[in-house]
Order: C-alpha cells, then structure tokens, then sequence
C-alpha cells in the first residue's frame, strides 16, 4: 500500500514539474500559449467580393465586401504543433478563387495582427509598409 502511495506521489510531483517546464517553455503563465491572432481582410477592388473563411472545425459563414470594405476574424493558432490552417474562398463577378489566408509555418503576424488586401490578382500581406504589401498568387 505505501509503495502505491509513493507511486502516485511519484507520478503528481512529475506531472507538476511538466506543466511548470511547459509553461516557461510557451508562456502558460503570461497567456501567450492561447494568443489569439486577428485576420483583417480589405477589399481593393471596385466591385463586391464574397468571402468566405473557414478551417478543418470553425467556419467563419459568408460576408460580402464592398469596396474598400474590411473583414476580420480571430483564431488560436496551434500552440504544440503549429499546423493550423485557415482559407478563404473569394467570389466576385465571373471570377472564384480560394487561397489559403492563414498558415501558422508561414505567416509571423505583427502585434498579432495579419492583415491582408484583395486584389483581382492575388491577396496581399500587409507588413511593415502598408504602400509595399508581399503579394501572393491565389492558390
């Protein structure tokens, strides 16, 4: 009986010691191993455009952007495995396209914030200067 209480003892002291490594590891402790990252979208062109954003479990519904019209959302990327994935499909007269707005490897958001403009050519990451966004083409 005292060699299965130790055993548990045991088992609750390693426990705590790594949910303590884990929170110094992905800052449990400040918040930041849940931080929320906000997508803003802005239309560009000169006509509506239907978006549509969703990922494998969440879907955002649909929203149409006037011009010059923004859109955003927030997600909790994938604090362990870092694969989250989140994509658009964007729909406007005659012309459909989908592109993936948000990958975890790839987009290291300002301030949390990843902020993109739509273009009839592909979206575009806004990241320092707004005058200079990194264009992407639609998937």
């Amino acid at each position: 009986m005292a060699a299965l209480l130790e055993r548990k003892r045991v088992l609750l002291l390693m426990s705590l010691t790594i949910f303590v490594t884990l929170q110094m590891m992905f800052g449990l402790v400040s918040g930041a191993f849940f931080r929320h990252i906000n997508v803003t979208i802005r239309n560009t062109m000169s006509q509506a455009v239907t978006i549509h954003c969703r990922d494998k479990d969440t879907n955002k519904g649909y929203h149409v952007l006037q011009p010059n019209a923004g859109y955003n959302f927030s997600l909790i990327p994938n604090p362990i495995l870092k694969r989250s994935l989140w994509y658009c499909s964007f729909e406007w007269t005659e012309e459909d396209h989908i592109f993936d707005i948000y990958v975890q490897k790839r987009d290291k958001c300002e301030h949390d914030i990843c902020s993109w403009v739509i273009t009839e050519h592909g979206p575009c990451r806004v990241i320092d200067d707004p005058k200079n966004p990194k264009c992407f083409p639609w998937n």
